[in-house]
């Protein structure tokens, strides 16, 4: 239920699981053992992980940008520093490396990047590549829209 916000968390640098398809039970015990903070807007399931005493943020709000703002107060984060991105793999949560000869990607990416962009990244888990592209500047403008909040 909090895909979006997931990908999100991890282009500004937090390490963030996110899994569709598990039962609240194994959330539980997850966030136990792993020592992670659960993220809901489910009401049950917080006041559960209150009364088991796991760290928890209701994430209730009506826009994606009240939620986040809400997650990084409740986080005591003063603000996003967009000049540490990208981090994490938007997918699978692997860290990204940069990628240092460009031409080893050359066969995995379109050929008008190779002469446009001259920095990319390999994630360390699934291989998806990725680069600085026009969605850094919808992402740009997020941040600043969470940044005059916070």
């Amino acid at each position: 239920m909090l895909g979006k916000i997931a990908r999100k968390l991890r282009i500004f640098g937090f390490d963030t699981v996110y899994e569709s398809k598990i039962d609240d039970m194994d959330i539980l015990n997850s966030s136990k053992y792993h020592g992670r903070i659960v993220l809901t807007s489910d009401r049950a399931l917080f006041r559960r992980c209150k009364k088991k005493g796991l760290d928890t943020i209701l994430v209730d709000k009506r826009t994606e940008v009240e939620n986040l703002v809400t997650i990084f107060r409740s986080l005591d984060v003063e603000s996003i520093n967009s000049q540490e991105l990208p981090n994490f793999c938007t997918c699978c949560n692997g860290l990204l490396d940069t990628i240092i000869d460009k031409n080893s990607i050359k066969n995995k990416i379109p050929d008008r990047l190779l002469h446009t962009k001259d920095i990319f990244y390999k994630c360390s888990q699934c291989n998806k590549i990725y680069w600085i592209g026009s969605h850094m500047e919808r992402i740009a403008r997020l941040i600043k829209e969470i940044n005059m909040k916070l």
